[in-house]
């Protein structure tokens, strides 16, 4: 069980410094840095319709590189990393509220349900390119799982997973005359249009298309973390050092089995060669994106657990530590540049520039979440969600200054 209504019940609070563990901030931070990166260059760039419909790429062999290097080792990974880590989350909070012997349940939905309300304002007011909504959606199907032993959370997460492929994409979408013309659409207005049309526009786009998008993945990624919640509980990231052989294995094999099948994906997709005719495109998918996405975790965690974390991860993990916040963050900064009522660059700017400026930002985000969380204990928009969460407004201000140990 993970709690005992005969111990006593220890105050509920938030994780302390010396609580966190600094490899899940590192994992989050790099894992962050790939999903700014593909939705700067394949989601506010262009139409997400561009998108789906065919391999995009812009003239230039400087931009075709950059947009083979992003499908390939990026587009579906980092979000991927990103719903897995999600899960050991909710592994490490159902543990540490259990053992101060609270309704973790009810911790549970109250911090979804913030988090959900967090999603749909960032989905209908700043961008439909949006985790938070499906994610907060996952997190509440998640709560009945919580007090599984570690092998049926990875049975489960598995058999949701090849569910997802099996269900038919095609069936969640307009006709192909309808997504050229709404592509077009909405490169024009998302370039051109002021802040009420776009918010217009991007209601209609929710509702008939993001919302199905989002139901037709929603599987995918609840079983990405229900093995997030199995991989906290069987242990093997709270001491990646005593498993070094498992994760140097996880690298080799799941690293050829993924770089193999994407570079066959991308390079039929971007050269014109199909590579993988009769090959069902799923299996590929299924072939592709999980392992590479796995073979990147297990690589950091080895890495990290030969290492201690000087001043770049150090940046790093306060950056993960601050993943909400720097998330939105970058929805508005990309808004911004792209969306008529900024800079108006969509579709006008090439992958390659596009690329810089996500390295920019997230430059930018390195130093100013090192710097905040020097003063502060958590970053603004977590700071909100854990008030609300435990129902008190938290204390925010720190005595310490950042150090490793305050990860």
């Amino acid at each position: 069980m993970l709690s005992s209504h005969t111990e006593p019940i220890l105050p509920l609070k938030p994780t302390g410094a010396a609580d966190r563990y600094i490899a899940l901030d590192v994992l989050r931070g790099f894992a962050l840095l790939g999903v700014l990166l593909v939705n700067a260059v394949t989601f506010f760039r262009i139409s997400l319709f561009e998108q789906i419909m065919t391999f995009h790429t812009d003239p230039g062999w400087v931009n075709h590189v950059v947009d083979v290097l992003v499908a390939g080792l990026l587009e579906f990974k980092a979000v991927t990393l990103f719903s897995w880590l999600f899960g050991v989350g909710v592994g490490v909070q159902t543990e540490r509220v259990g053992a101060r012997g609270r309704n973790t349940r009810g911790f549970l939905v109250r911090r979804f349900l913030v988090l959900l309300v967090f999603g749909l304002c960032h989905l209908f007011l700043i961008s439909n390119v949006d985790v938070l909504t499906l994610y907060a959606v996952c997190g509440l199907l998640l709560v009945p799982f919580i007090e599984l032993p570690a092998t049926a959370l990875a049975g489960l997460g598995v058999l949701l997973i090849a569910l997802s492929f099996v269900l038919p994409f095609g069936a969640i979408l307009p006709s192909e005359a309808m997504m050229r013309t709404q592509g077009a659409l909405a490169t024009h207005l998302y370039a051109t249009g002021s802040y009420p049309d776009i918010l217009r526009f991007r209601w209609q786009e929710t509702w008939h298309f993001i919302f199905p998008l989002l139901v037709y993945i929603l599987p995918r990624t609840l079983g990405l973390m229900l093995l997030g919640m199995a991989t906290w509980r069987a242990g093997v990231l709270q001491q990646p050092a005593r498993h070094r052989k498992l994760l140097l294995v996880i690298v080799v094999g799941a690293g050829l089995m993924g770089g193999v099948a994407t570079g066959l994906q991308v390079f039929s997709q971007s050269s014109g060669h199909d590579l993988i005719a009769g090959l069902p495109p799923k299996l590929l998918d299924a072939g592709s994106y999980m392992p590479l996405a796995l073979a990147y975790a297990a690589a950091l965690l080895l890495w990290l657990s030969f290492i201690q974390p000087g001043a770049g991860l150090i940046s790093v993990a306060a950056l993960g530590q601050m993943a909400l916040t720097n998330y939105l963050v970058q929805s508005v900064v990309l808004s911004l540049i792209f969306y008529g009522y900024g800079a108006g660059l969509c579709g006008r700017l090439g992958s390659a520039p596009t690329l810089l400026l996500g390295l920019m930002i997230y430059g930018v985000q390195l130093l100013a979440s090192r710097a905040w969380l020097a003063h502060y204990r958590f970053g603004p928009f977590e700071w909100v969600w854990r008030s609300l969460t435990y129902g008190q407004r938290q204390p925010m201000r720190r005595l310490e200054r950042l150090g490793g140990g305050d990860l």
